[in-house]
């Protein structure tokens, strides 16, 4: 019961720290155009408000505020994250064996390179990596198998 435990917590731990890091690569997870992405918003805005100039130009300053104060307070939260991820490791790495805290350390690696190759599918467009059942990539099972075509793919009749 113990190991069963403690294995899950590595793996959540170590699931954990890749997404970090694959954060920290990527930058802003809304988009990359924060512009384009404000002037829709204030174009929705004024065909259903028919806005005057004036009031354009105050939207797009408050959403580049809000899209300012947004990011600061992200930014926060993933270096807070970061750090209580490292005092868990720190934790778990305490109470190991020096021979665990190797296996640990590797099963933490093969996580990463894990998230990494599943996430070089999902950011060429090819789904969310191999044999997730989502998009192309849907490993060896096809279409017609189980786990192929989904939920959304399924209901269109593809």
């Amino acid at each position: 019961m113990k190991k069963t435990f403690l294995l899950a917590l590595m793996a959540v731990v170590a699931t954990t720290a890749v997404t970090a890091q694959d954060f920290e690569q990527r930058g802003d997870r809304r988009g990359p155009d924060p512009e384009k992405r404000i002037e829709h918003q204030v174009k929705r805005l004024d065909k259903k408000l028919n806005l005057t100039d004036e009031q354009k130009k105050q939207l797009t300053e408050f959403y580049q505020e809000f899209d300012k104060t947004q990011m600061a307070r992200m930014e926060q939260m993933r270096l807070m994250e970061m750090k209580d991820r490292e005092a868990l490791d720190g934790k778990i790495n305490s109470i190991l064996s020096d021979d665990q805290k190797a296996k640990y350390s590797e099963m933490k690696d093969k996580e990463k390179e894990m998230w990494k190759e599943g996430r070089k599918g999902f950011e060429q467009g090819k789904g969310h990596g191999p044999g997730r059942g989502h998009g192309p990539g849907r490993g060896h099972r096809g279409p017609g198998g189980p786990g192929g075509m989904g939920g959304f793919d399924r209901d269109m009749g593809e």
